[in-house]
């Protein structure tokens, strides 16, 4: 396989799909990345909970899948284990719960400098971007995750 198949989501996966889906992303990732807005308020305890695993923080208008004409967002980029997996699945029961007030938003997971989750929660959007069978195979491993194969001419 050499060129990059897109998978999206076509349901929100919730509950045990959405465990697993954490734990395959995060067993199979370097780093993630959520964003916070300026614009929008966040529970302040969940950000401290990530504060050990942070690899650094960065302002910018552009990350996967957005480009904003507002204030800048600040990127929260930290290292993806075991320990910010069961973050990630302690404080969400789906996807898309991650969204102000109570979390940061756009859960974005990357394996050797390449994005290949990304999501983008206001808009209930999110896919994987593949480029080996290895990892085509992966995301068909998460019990109830429901994707398709998005064809791009």
């Amino acid at each position: 396989m050499n060129k990059t198949e897109y998978w999206d989501l076509s349901t929100n996966p919730t509950d045990e799909t959405y465990h697993s889906l954490i734990k395959v992303l995060c067993d199979h990732s370097d780093t993630f990345y959520f964003i916070t807005r300026k614009e929008l308020s966040y529970d302040q305890d969940v950000l401290a909970e990530f504060d050990p695993h942070i690899i650094e923080t960065y302002q910018t208008k552009e990350w996967a899948n957005t480009i904003t004409m507002g204030p800048p967002a600040t990127v929260y980029l930290m290292k993806a284990n075991e320990q910010t997996s069961k973050l990630l699945q302690h404080h969400a029961n789906g996807l898309y719960d991650w969204i102000a007030p109570k979390l940061p938003e756009d859960l974005t997971f990357i394996k050797n400098s390449f994005t290949w989750f990304t999501s983008t929660t206001h808009e209930e959007f999110g896919g994987f971007s593949i480029r080996s069978d290895y990892y085509r195979k992966l995301i068909h491993t998460v019990p109830g995750l429901k994707v398709q194969r998005i064809e791009l001419e």
